[in-house]
């Protein structure tokens, strides 16, 4: 399906937006309840590899508790519903100056975008769901992620592993995300193709609905079109 526009406005219908308004929520509660658990069991050497983030600094990126933004959860209108693939969250870690250190300009914060540490988490959260729908039987209540959990993934989340072979040997396109040692391989969900023709020229690419989460509440829709480079094209979203 390809759709055209010829002003950056796109509309979605109620039933929709009334969709993401509760799903994203939902997704945000899990992406905080499995960053918590992480925390509380990986070594913190392990921790500083895959996450690379104080958990202070990266819990804003989940829970929405740090007054200088939102998450921004990224869904796609997939042939099959929606879709969340990941969220972003800009954060500042501050970096410690020692007292009397004049060499030069002190950089004062390492900025963190967000994506890889998404991503990571996006694979944990696919290996605990297969994993418990395998042992269920054996885990009874002791399970980490309950019947609701494993029903919101399985509606809302998209196959995501650490390495290629279980959507190589399920035939699934994939795309690949990679961040220093960091590799992260999902399974490519279609989405609609935007044209957006405004101000004399021509913007070709994929439709994303960006959903901002905000103190674990829903803080509106930021559709974008992202084109063949991965450049951002952000629209304005209205409800019919």
């Amino acid at each position: 399906m390809t759709i055209t526009l010829f002003s950056r406005e796109i509309t979605y219908g109620k039933k929709d937006v009334a969709e993401l308004e509760t799903a994203s929520i939902r997704v945000q509660l899990i992406y905080d309840k499995v960053l918590f658990m992480l925390h509380g069991h990986l070594p913190g050497s392990l921790w500083d590899a895959w996450i690379g983030v104080p958990y202070e600094i990266i819990s804003s990126l989940y829970k929405g508790d740090n007054d200088s933004g939102s998450v921004f959860q990224k869904w796609i209108q997939s042939p099959s519903g929606w879709k969340c693939i990941g969220c972003e969250r800009h954060c500042l870690e501050p970096v410690a100056v020692p007292d009397g250190d004049t060499s030069g300009p002190q950089r004062r914060f390492t900025f963190h975008n967000g994506i890889s540490q998404s991503m990571m988490l996006q694979a944990v959260i696919w290996s605990m769901y297969e994993n418990t729908l395998l042992l269920q039987p054996y885990l009874g209540e002791e399970a980490f992620l309950s019947e609701e959990d494993l029903e919101l993934i399985a509606a809302y989340f998209v196959p995501t592993y650490m390495t290629p072979e279980p959507l190589i040997e399920l035939s699934k396109p994939s795309k690949e995300y990679k961040d220093k040692n960091i590799r992260v391989y999902q399974e490519w969900i279609s989405a609609p193709d935007l044209v957006l023709q405004w101000n004399g020229g021509l913007t070709e690419g994929r439709w994303m609905t960006g959903v901002y989460v905000d103190h674990s509440r829903f803080a509106g829709l930021g559709p974008y079109l992202k084109d063949a480079q991965g450049k951002r094209t952000y629209m304005q979203a209205t409800v019919q």
